[in-house]
C-alpha cells in the first residue's frame, strides 16, 4: 500500500502517534509510513497486486477544477470525491480564475440569448409582413389621409367614397396597407396632381 500525503499541518506528537496507529489499523505496513511533524489529512491508495481496493480522495476544502481541452470548470465542495476528476485531466485553479471563467461563460450565454431574441423578433416581423402581404413601399396611412383631405376639401367627398368603394372599403382604415400605393395614386389622379 502506498500512502501519499497531500495536505500537512503541524501536529502534537500524540496526534502523530494516533494517526500512525490509525493507518496501521488500515493495514499499511509501518515501514512505508514516515510521519515526522505532519498529519495526513487526505489519503489515496494505489491498488497493488495484493490489494484491489481503492480508497477515495475527498476534497478538504471547496476546490475549483478546470479541463483545458473542453474549457469545462467544476466546483467540488468539501468532502466530495476529487480523485475521479483529477484522473480525467482536470487541474486545480484558484477561485479568482474560476470566477473569471464563469463570468466569460455567462457573457457568451447572454450574447447568444440576445442574438436569438433579435433573430426571433426579425423573423416574426418578416413572417408578419409576408402574411399581410406588406411590401416595403414606404407609404403610410397618414400620407394617404393627407391626399384624401385635399380631395374632400375641394368638396369632392363623393369622389373619395367612390375611390374607397373601388378598393372594397367603406373607410380609409379598412383599406389593406399593401394597397396604399394604388389608393394614393387614385386619390392624386382625382385631385389632379399625378
Amino acid at each position: 500500500m502506498k500512502i501519499e500525503v497531500t495536505h500537512v499541518i503541524k501536529a502534537d506528537p500524540q496526534v502523530i502517534s494516533l494517526v500512525s496507529a490509525f493507518l496501521g489499523a488500515l493495514g499499511a505496513p509501518s515501514q512505508d509510513i514516515k510521519i515526522a511533524d505532519a498529519v495526513e489529512l487526505t489519503k489515496t491508495t494505489t491498488p497493488t497486486a495484493d490489494t484491489k481496493k481503492e480508497t477515495s480522495t475527498k476534497a478538504t476544502k471547496r476546490t475549483y477544477l478546470f479541463h483545458e481541452e473542453s474549457g469545462t470548470v467544476l466546483e467540488v465542495n468539501k468532502g466530495e470525491e476529487l480523485a475521479k476528476h483529477l484522473e480525467q485531466g482536470l487541474v486545480e485553479i484558484s477561485k479568482a480564475e474560476y470566477d473569471r471563467i464563469q463570468a466569460e461563460k455567462q457573457v457568451r450565454i447572454d450574447k447568444a440569448k440576445e442574438q436569438t431574441e433579435i433573430k426571433s423578433v426579425v423573423d416574426e416581423a418578416q413572417e408578419d409582413a409576408e402574411n399581410k402581404g406588406v411590401k416595403d413601399h414606404g407609404i403610410t396611412i397618414e400620407m394617404v389621409r393627407a391626399e384624401a383631405t385635399k380631395l374632400t376639401a375641394k368638396g369632392r367627398q363623393a369622389d373619395f367614397k367612390a375611390i374607397l368603394t373601388s378598393f372594397d372599403a367603406e373607410k380609409l382604415s379598412s383599406v389593406p396597407e399593401e394597397k396604399y400605393p394604388e389608393l394614393l395614386a387614385a386619390i392624386k389622379e382625382a385631385v389632379g396632381e399625378e
